[in-house]
C-alpha cells in the first residue's frame, strides 16, 4: 500500500516523509546526549571506588551533577513516546511499541548489563534492578496509561510526582507490618526498594530504583510531549515558565523544609540543601533536576557547533552509548 501511494501520489509521499522526520525534536536529542555524558562521570566514579557525595565539595558536586541523568532520560523518554505517535498508525501500535521496548530493556538489564556491571553469574542470589529495569517497567506502565484521556495521563503523572512523599511518615511502619506479606516483593518494587527474593526459591533482586515515582515522571514526560509539539516561540515561553516554576518551587519548599523530601537540610551543612533523596526519587529531587533541564530546552533548540552536534549524536543512540 505504501508503494502504491508513492507511485500514485509522489507529492503526498514526500509530505508523509517530512511529517515523520518532524517527530524527532533536536532539543530532546541534545538533552539526552548531555545526560548520557554526565552519566559517564558517575560511572567512572563508581569504578574508581570513590564514595558518592561526601562533605568535600568537589566529590559532592561530581555526584550531584549526575542526578540529572535518570530524571532527564525518563522524562524525555515519555516526551519521545508522545512524539513517536505521529510515525505510528494509532494508539495500539504505540502501546505495543512501548510494551515490547520496555520488556526488552528489563531483559537486557537482567542479562547483559547485569554481567557488565557485576561480572557475576550467580543469577539466583545476585541481580540488580537498575536504571534500565526502571525505564523498562515505566514504559510498560505507560503502554497502558496512554489509553486514558490525555488530561488524565498528565494529572496522574503530576499527582504521583507531587504526592508520593505524603506516605513517607508511614513507610517504615508499613514496611514492618508487611514483613510476612507474600506480596511484599511487589511493594518493594513499587516503593520500598531493598533486596527481595521472588518466592521461596526464586531469584533475589536488589532494587535500586523504586518504580512508582518514575512511572509518574514518564507519564508527566508524555504530557510534556504536547508542549514540544507547539510552535517554536510558544514552546519556548512554556518551557521557560515550567522550568523556572519548578526551580522556584524547589527553593521555596526546601528553604523552609515544608514538604517533598524525607531528609531536612541544615544551615550548618549548606550542601545538604541540594542533598535530596533519589531512592525513591522525592518531589524535591525531581524539581531540582527536571526544572533546569526544561528551562534549558529553548537553548538546546538553538544550540550549534561541534559540542551540540556531538551531544545530538549521543542523544540519538543513548542505549548504544550506555
Amino acid at each position: 500500500l505504501a508503494r502504491f501511494r508513492y507511485v500514485a501520489a509522489p507529492r503526498q509521499a514526500v509530505n508523509m516523509t517530512t511529517e515523520s522526520r518532524r517527530v524527532r525534536v533536536r532539543s530532546i536529542d541534545i538533552a539526552r546526549g548531555l545526560v548520557m555524558v554526565l552519566m559517564a562521570i558517575d560511572h567512572v566514579r563508581v569504578y574508581a571506588a570513590v564514595p558518592a557525595g561526601g562533605p568535600a565539595p568537589a566529590v559532592f558536586f561530581t555526584r550531584w551533577v549526575t542526578h540529572f541523568c535518570a530524571p532527564g532520560f525518563v522524562f524525555f523518554a515519555g516526551a519521545s513516546a508522545y512524539l513517536h505517535r505521529a510515525a505510528l498508525p494509532g494508539l495500539a501500535a504505540l502501546s505495543r511499541f512501548l510494551l515490547l521496548r520496555g520488556l526488552w530493556l528489563v531483559v537486557l538489564e537482567l542479562t547483559l548489563m547485569r554481567f557488565a556491571w557485576t561480572f557475576n553469574f550467580d543469577v539466583i542470589n545476585y541481580n540488580l534492578a537498575g536504571v534500565l529495569w526502571m525505564i523498562g517497567w515505566s514504559m510498560v506502565a505507560l503502554a497502558g496509561l496512554i489509553w486514558l484521556p490525555f488530561q488524565a495521563i498528565a494529572a496522574l503523572g503530576l499527582a504521583i510526582i507531587a504526592g508520593h512523599n505524603l506516605i513517607d511518615p508511614y513507610v517504615r511502619d508499613l514496611g514492618r507490618s508487611l514483613a510476612d506479606d507474600p506480596m511484599r516483593w511487589l511493594y518493594q518494587f513499587l516503593y520500598f526498594g531493598g533486596s527481595v527474593r521472588i518466592g521461596e526459591a526464586g531469584p533475589r533482586i536488589a532494587i535500586l530504583y523504586s518504580l512508582l515515582p518514575w512511572i509518574g515522571v514518564m507519564a508527566a514526560g508524555y504530557a510534556f510531549g504536547r508542549v514540544l509539539d507547539l510552535p517554536e516561540e510558544r514552546r519556548r515561553r512554556v518551557c521557560l515558565v515550567i522550568g523556572a516554576g519548578c526551580i522556584a518551587l524547589f527553593i521555596l519548599l526546601r528553604t523552609f523544609n515544608i514538604y517533598g523530601d524525607p531528609r531536612h537540610w541544615s544551615p550548618q551543612q549548606p550542601l545538604s540543601f541540594l542533598n535530596t533523596a533519589k531512592y525513591p526519587a522525592s518531589l524535591l529531587f525531581l524539581l531540582m533536576t527536571l526544572g533546569p533541564l526544561i528551562l534549558l530546552m529553548p537553548a538546546f533548540d538553538r544550540a550549534r557547533g561541534a559540542v551540540a552536534r556531538a551531544l545530538e549524536i549521543f542523544g540519538r543512540v543513548p542505549l548504544f552509548f550506555y
